[in-house]
């Protein structure tokens, strides 16, 4: 009996690689198998040893693999970094049917993505803004209206070419070919986010280990995105300063203990940490922990908060501020972003599908998640040849 045919994703992160296998059953997405390993060879979302990188990806695509016992017909990575940003593009065509047609659209996108940009960059995402129809502005589905011009005004996701060459490179070696690559804050934007929230004005931060993105919507059309090199792996760097032990035991201790609160801490909850080497454990309060890294998470709201300011935002993201990523969860986050970007805040996590739901329903799963609906979104609306194209174009990086 055949096996079915599954999407593979896989989340490259600085501190955890996550594998998810999706698979269509009556015309459904179901999400079948699941793989997670910590991640080696990774730097603030860049990669800086190819072999150690492709050894984490390996160890989280097997386990997905043989938990969903299937076939893999695509596979999808994720990127992030703070060499990712965006420029603006723009596109013309004549509409020789005095219609719009859906060749029209990908033409007049291919126009847009035809701008010039250094050498050391490759665009990644082209992110329509609005088409205008002789002269009329503000369309964003102009498929089927009528008129003879038609324009598109884009917004460009670029990435450095390196760091999509070294990505790459190190599914290469593990003999998979990736099908497409996809920004980590857009992905997780799709998982996470309601259509209410990108229509109002929305920033969704996505909290990762070693950085976090920024993207904004508004009007429902994703409109910027920025990267800020600060994420979890500082906090379990401060942690393991702090209290003098292992970043392995810091770690384990933001988790199970972190608060980035001072008032929600509990002075009389102490608890042993281990020293470094030889030296005795030691006897720590949470109230520690707390003073340990809410200066570190003020930090990063106050970055945040210059960003919000920087891009004009504040009238914008009626809808507020959504966190996603692992270290969203930690206690206190968002009380602290309430008092510090003053919008409303919440938690995003990602949309619940049949197949391992409980297992994915966190925000570490959000990118993940978010990739998966992306795929399947888009194998409703692009043509199959188009999907090749992109591993082409990489190829033709490498030569």
């Amino acid at each position: 009996m055949a096996k079915n045919k599954g999407i593979l994703v896989v989340d490259v992160g600085t501190t955890k690689v996550c594998a998810l296998i999706g698979e269509e059953r009556e015309g459904e997405l179901w999400i079948t198998g699941k793989g997670l390993s910590s991640s080696r060879g990774l730097k603030k979302g860049a990669i800086v040893n190819i072999e150690e990188a492709a050894a984490s990806i390996k160890e989280a695509v097997d386990q997905a693999v043989q938990q969903a016992e299937c076939d893999v017909a695509e596979i999808y990575s994720s990127i992030s970094g703070t060499h990712v940003n965006t420029m603006k593009g723009m596109g013309v065509v004549a509409l020789r049917e005095r219609q719009v047609t859906p060749i029209d659209v990908d033409k007049v996108l291919e126009a847009a993505r035809a701008v010039e940009i250094p050498e050391d960059r490759e665009i990644l995402h082209e992110v329509p803004q609005e088409f205008v129809i002789d002269n009329q502005r503000g369309i964003l589905q102009p498929v089927g209206m009528a008129g003879v011009r038609l324009e598109a005004y884009v917004q460009l996701i670029t990435v450095h070419r390196s760091a999509l060459q070294n990505l790459l490179k190190c599914f290469e070696i593990l003999g998979l070919e990736v099908d497409n690559v996809i920004f980590q804050g857009l992905a997780s934007a799709e998982a996470v986010l309601t259509e209410e929230e990108k229509d109002l004005g929305v920033l969704l931060i996505d909290f990762g280990g070693g950085t976090t993105d920024g993207v904004i919507y508004w009007e429902g059309v994703l409109r910027d995105v920025f990267s800020i090199p600060v994420g979890g792996e500082h906090l379990t760097q401060d942690l393991a300063v702090g209290l003098r032990t292992s970043k392995k035991v810091a770690d384990r201790l933001k988790i199970e203990k972190g608060v980035c609160l001072r008032d929600l801490a509990e002075e009389e909850d102490f608890f042993e940490v281990p020293g470094i080497g030889n030296r005795p454990p030691k006897n720590v309060s949470q109230k520690i922990i707390a003073e340990i890294l809410e200066p570190r998470v003020r930090e990063l709201l106050e970055i945040i908060e210059l960003k919000i300011e920087e891009l004009n935002l504040r009238p914008k993201i009626t809808a507020g501020v959504v966190f996603t990523g692992g270290s969203s969860l930690i206690p206190g986050l968002t009380l602290l972003a309430d008092q510090i970007l003053d919008v409303p805040t919440r938690i995003g996590y990602p949309i619940k599908f049949p197949g391992l739901t409980e297992d994915v329903n966190l925000p570490q799963y959000a990118t993940a998640v978010g990739m998966l609906i992306e795929v399947f979104k888009g194998r409703e609306i692009q043509p199959k040849e188009k999907k090749s194209s992109f591993w082409e174009k990489i190829k033709k990086l490498f030569r």
